[in-house]
């Protein structure tokens, strides 16, 4: 399997073998990479080997210098954006490290139906008409949903969809179908209420470690006047890039990660593990399509969140969905973003001073994700 610890052979290869994606791919981004060194006491060694040697049925499978070796020379992999000033640092020691075990994804699987079988009891959100707010025009009733307002409001436009199912991760494609259509059937009730708000953005945190406030299964629904910060300045780097470089970002941004292995699907529905993550595992899909209209697109969505389920073995994620505003021309396409926010079984947070403030520290090895995209 490819890796992202030979990106720079890849760059060097697409240079001498084609020059039209070289030239894409270095005109969104820079990368390079540098080794970091460290020395060990004696008195630190064996800890290091315990604490980062590979264990294979609870035993560990490399000597102690293998180890050492390992620590004592890692390799980082630095990525950088040039349009939007993104950053991912890969540490080889990082992405070579291997997965959960099935000891502790068992674990984790029973932590998490236990969480999920003792917040059903006294749930909110299972009779949201009872018990949530609702908002001025009323609520909206999909087949497997039902909106309600936010009680605490992110926006002036800014409710909730309550999915029938309390277990976040079951869910079927009609479902997720739906969500989705309810979320555009909302966007459109808010539109005519207040025809200044335009842009509909679509968010799904799903357990506490993502940001959610209850374990029962929801979305949050929003419409601003404008883009959220973030996509604004995305939106604000597509424009530059088309004005100096006379194409268009988003398919070339498609086209540099084709071009090293890090993307399937075509110009108009894309899809990008990408090379500088928010955080880990991150998936774009990029689509000229509606995710709220296109049949296609709404079961791309389902697919990709099984996949990072039921095989990346991911258990709590964010997903956003942002695009271009309603009823006006605008040629961005529409962006989901997935990414997984790390396993409920660790204590400590997936973000730090780094990742808010400097370029985000990355574990997973971008290539591992999209590998079950491409085989699907």
């Amino acid at each position: 399997m490819a890796s992202i610890l030979q990106l720079e052979e890849k760059i060097q290869q697409l240079k001498n073998e084609d020059p039209d994606a070289f030239k894409i791919f270095s005109a969104i981004f820079q990368a390079h990479s540098s080794e970091g060194h460290m020395k060990f006491p004696e008195s630190f060694q064996e800890k290091a080997w315990q604490y980062f040697g590979i264990k294979e049925q609870g035993h560990i499978i490399e000597s102690k210098d293998q180890v050492l070796n390992r620590l004592e020379r890692q390799r980082i992999i630095n990525i950088h954006n040039h349009w939007t000033g993104e950053g991912a640092l890969f540490n080889s020691l990082r992405a070579e490290r291997p997965g959960m075990g099935a000891a502790e994804r068992e674990k984790e699987q029973s932590t998490i139906h236990k969480l999920i079988r003792d917040s059903s009891r006294d749930c909110d959100f299972c009779q949201p008409e009872k018990y949530t707010p609702e908002d001025v025009f009323g609520r909206l009733k999909g087949k497997h949903c039902i909106t309600g307002a936010n009680i605490a409001k992110y926006d002036t436009w800014s409710s909730i969809i309550f999915f029938d199912r309390h277990h976040p991760l079951e869910f079927a494609p009609e479902e997720v179908a739906d969500y989705l259509e309810t979320g555009w059937a909302w966007f459109l009730k808010v539109q005519k209420q207040d025809p200044d708000y335009t842009y509909p953005t679509f968010l799904w945190n799903c357990l506490p470690r993502a940001g959610a406030s209850q374990i029962h299964g929801h979305a949050q629904i929003l419409m601003s006047r404008r883009p959220y910060g973030k996509f604004r300045a995305l939106k604000k780097a597509a424009a530059r890039y088309r004005h100096q470089n006379n194409g268009d970002y988003f398919q070339d941004l498609y086209e540099a990660h084709q071009a090293v292995g890090l993307a399937t699907g075509d110009g108009e529905l894309g899809l990008v593990a990408s090379l500088t993550p928010v955080k880990e595992k991150e998936l774009i899909i990029l689509s000229r399509k509606s995710p709220y209209k296109s049949e296609k697109v709404k079961k791309t969505i389902y697919s990709a969140l099984r996949i990072f389920l039921d095989v990346l073995g991911v258990t709590s994620f964010n997903l956003s969905i942002m695009g271009p505003p309603m009823n006006q021309e605008d040629d961005t396409p529409y962006l989901v973003r997935l990414v997984d926010r790390g396993s409920m079984l660790k204590s400590t947070a997936d973000m730090g001073a780094m990742e808010l403030y400097g370029s985000s520290v990355i574990a997973d090895d971008p290539y591992r994700v999209i590998e079950p995209f491409k085989e699907v």
